[in-house]
């Protein structure tokens, strides 16, 4: 991932991200008031675009996603909750996040600089264009000789071809910035593509929607990005191994483990977040805020359980589908340790060898012994009807479950000085490549 120079315009500087698959997300900030949007931010980018607008002394007012993306996580809503900066979104938008609804066309002011809102619908119902004095930020709707396809649902060639006519009514110099760029430049204007491009060329609505009315391969994960990007996960729903994947290589969520600290240290997912379930009220402010939970635990249980709490505090919650026991099986990487045994398994291991006892003792010593397994089959009803498990609770509180954690398993600040998705912290205890001279060597694992 790199990003581009910045360009000095009169009354406003605009720098741009590029992605290795394409994508460009752009920073506009006024001159005078420093006051800053954002278009177009992948999850991915977030950090350079935190990095960027402290680089400007600016302080993001707006952020904007031109239209809902199909083929990658958006940063829009987290950015926009983590800085208080205004989410803008077309009123055709079916997202669930908390935004402004801009009916095109509509008129914004950036400090000293006019900002247009452009109806772009045709690649998606909800694309918008951003203009400004000599600019125009097309995301999908145009790019340098081409545009964005129209075979997804909602999309309509017809609907682009009145898109192309609106923005080609303005100047021809005004500088073209594309949502993607594929192996062309960066940038146009608008009259480079009135000659080149033979999409925004056509002056025929007929001729563009039979230009357009092809298909192709829908792009990977597409069902569970939309979902994420219109807010539509959470509500504990559970997501599948590969949408975890495709998640959490984003970095468009934050894995939170839930099992005793010695299940932890036994295995985890690398990078894990851990909070053993029973310190979950506790530790709740230390969950980052604005960004979608995964729970994990080994089977799913105990991580349901702890997703309705989130779900209760104000976090977006989901749960990973079948535990750490399906990503293992996946071919997921695990980060190994001490092992140990899962709370599940002990607690078969106790009402087994309870049961075993008790009955044992009923036959040989005094029928009272019965009274054991009796209860063991009580407690077991119990479990079922009210989906807890008192056994469990008692075991994860075993001195043998309550080692502390190393640095090295942890994932988390040994200080954290401030409960944001990217805390400040006193004291780090782990990083994604821990160089601590003490921390023990752990091993990273993967069938695949």
């Amino acid at each position: 991932m790199s990003h581009d120079a910045v360009a000095h315009v009169t009354k406003f500087e605009i720098e741009s991200f590029a992605h290795d698959e394409g994508c460009r997300a752009y920073l506009l900030v006024d001159a005078s008031s420093r006051r800053a949007m954002v278009i177009d931010p992948r999850t991915d980018q977030l950090t350079a675009i935190r990095d960027a607008l402290s680089r400007h002394g600016a302080t993001l007012a707006y952020v904007i996603d031109t239209h809902t993306h199909a083929d990658h996580f958006s940063g829009a809503h987290e950015l926009a909750t983590h800085t208080g900066a205004v989410h803008l979104a077309h009123p055709r938008s079916k997202t669930r996040f908390t935004v402004r609804p801009c009916p095109p066309p509509m008129e914004l002011t950036l400090g000293e600089t006019p900002i247009r809102l452009i109806d772009a619908s045709g690649h998606t119902p909800d694309s918008l264009a951003v203009h400004v004095p000599g600019h125009l930020f097309t995301g999908d709707a145009l790019f340098v000789g081409g545009s964005g396809r129209t075979d997804f649902p909602g999309g309509s060639p017809a609907e682009l071809f009145d898109s192309f006519r609106r923005i080609d009514g303005l100047p021809a110099e005004t500088v073209v910035h594309p949502g993607h760029v594929y192996g062309t430049a960066e940038s146009s204007t608008i009259g480079a593509e009135r000659r080149n491009n033979p999409l925004f060329s056509e002056t025929s609505r007929e001729a563009l929607v039979a230009r357009l009315a092809g298909s192709a391969p829908l792009p990977p994960h597409m069902t569970s990005i939309l979902k994420f990007n219109l807010g539509q996960l959470g509500e504990t729903e559970s997501i599948p191994v590969e949408t975890f994947e495709a998640l959490r290589n984003a970095d468009a969520i934050t894995v939170l483990d839930v099992r005793t600290p010695a299940e932890f240290e036994s295995e985890h997912v690398p990078g894990s977040l851990h909070i053993d379930a029973s310190d979950l009220e506790a530790r709740m402010n230390t969950v980052p805020a604005g960004r979608l939970v995964a729970v994990v635990c080994r089977s799913g249980a105990r991580a349901r359980d702890a997703a309705h709490r989130l779900l209760r505090h104000g976090h977006e919650a989901t749960v990973l589908e079948g535990g750490l026991n399906a990503w293992r099986r996946e071919g997921g990487a695990v980060r190994e340790g001490a092992k140990t045994l899962a709370i599940d398994r002990q607690v078969q291991l106790t009402i087994g060898g309870g049961i075993l006892l008790g009955s044992a003792l009923g036959w040989l010593v005094h029928p009272a012994w019965f009274g054991l397994p009796a209860f063991f089959g009580a407690g077991l009803l119990f479990a079922g009807l009210s989906g807890t498990c008192g056994l469990a609770v008692m075991l994860a509180r075993m001195p043998w479950n309550r080692r502390p954690v190393s640095a090295a398993t942890a994932g988390v600040c040994a200080a954290p000085v401030s409960a944001t998705p990217h805390p400040t912290c006193a004291a780090p205890a782990v990083t994604a490549n821990p160089t601590c001279a003490a921390v023990p060597p752990r091993r990273e694992t993967s069938p695949r």
